[in-house]
């Protein structure tokens, strides 16, 4: 129903390359750090592959002139911050929202959302390693932070995580495999338990899953949906650019941060952040809260809930960011069953 600008609008070799030079994993020189803000200004009209509140919520609407109207909106992960924006119009129509492992509201910290997240895909990769088993050796959850930490350590250079492109390259690639777990918990223990004697059918899945995340093609340019993905998310957060942890505590966090340098130098602009409605203005909202999402941990539900004490929960366990719709269609059929019958009764 909606169509992401940067699809629309097509995404300049200038702006792909300016982004490239940021997004390759290698450390990024004084110059660099200075000069890219003003190339990538330049180079990237991000206003075009940006889609604000505003225009989220013109867009329902007319989209409701067209179809008749809408019941309610199923959200998933940033996909519930931007239903967010036409949570005032679903209340004015009576309608509902559903908001499935949402990503954190907006105005979270940015620092607050990649230690989150990395510390959730942590754990999860510990449930895979099998240190959170009742007969795991007491030193399982250190072993594998170890390696976590050898793993995007750079030892010919004292900049530490993620300072070369080998070690970008792996650490980006176990974000990409998380995101489905279930699926990837074969080759993620592989390589895991392998390191560092990794097989080269472990190098190609790093290399393929690296590139899958960060939107890099093999010549490390990247790919117009990457753009569209910093364009979005970096205005939804505020304070880029102050880190995720140390390597040695928190290697996974220390990636993420060099993931969204991008961030942390975009030109802001106050009218493409996304803002939260006021409890008041919202209408009757499910949240779906995944105890074992590695993306968008369980503390992201439970901080829109905080935002919307009224919202009811759902609570389930899958191993991976988002679950099909269907496979929870009883609890969220039975939810809205229930909303169903409240309007029968006012009416």
């Amino acid at each position: 129903m909606f169509v992401e600008p940067w699809a629309v609008h097509e995404v300049s070799s200038a702006c792909l390359g300016s982004l490239a030079s940021v997004s390759a994993g290698g450390e990024l020189s004084d110059q660099q750090v200075e000069e890219w803000p003003a190339q990538f200004k330049d180079a990237c009209d991000v206003d075009l592959y940006r889609l604000d509140g505003a225009e989220y919520e013109k867009s329902f609407k007319e989209l409701s002139k067209k179809e008749g109207k809408i019941s309610g909106v199923y959200a998933q992960s940033f996909g519930a911050v931007r239903a967010s924006a036409v949570m005032p119009e679903l209340k004015r129509t009576d309608g509902w929202a559903i908001m499935d492992a949402p990503a954190p509201p907006p105005g979270t910290h940015a620092t607050t959302l990649m230690v989150e997240r990395s510390l959730a895909l942590e754990e999860g990769l510990q449930d895979i390693m099998g240190c959170t088993h009742s007969g795991a050796s007491v030193d399982c959850r250190k072993e594998l932070h170890r390696t976590l930490r050898e793993m995007g350590s750079d030892t010919t250079t004292p900049t530490g995580l993620a300072g070369g492109v080998e070690e970008y390259e792996r650490m980006t690639a176990l974000l990409s495999l998380s995101t489905n777990m279930a699926s990837n918990k074969k080759p993620l223990r592989e390589i895991l338990t392998n390191w560092p004697k990794l097989s080269a059918a472990d190098q190609e899945v790093i290399k393929s899953g690296s590139h899958a995340f960060t939107r890099r093609h093999g010549d490390s340019q990247v790919l117009p949906d990457f753009v569209g993905y910093m364009a979005n998310l970096c205005p939804a957060y505020t304070g880029w650019g102050a880190g995720a942890g140390s390597p040695e505590r928190n290697p996974l966090g220390a990636a993420l941060s060099r993931m969204h340098y991008a961030c942390s130098v975009m030109p802001s602009d106050e009218d493409s952040a996304w803002t939260l409605t006021e409890a008041e203005d919202a209408p009757r909202l499910l949240l779906l809260e995944n105890s074992h999402d590695p993306v968008t941990p369980p503390s992201t539900a439970r901080a829109w809930g905080d935002k919307y004490p009224d919202a009811d929960h759902v609570e389930y366990e899958y191993l991976g960011h988002t679950k099909a719709p269907e496979k929870l269609s009883e609890e969220i059929s039975a939810w809205l069953a229930g909303v169903s019958t409240e309007r029968t009764d006012r009416s």
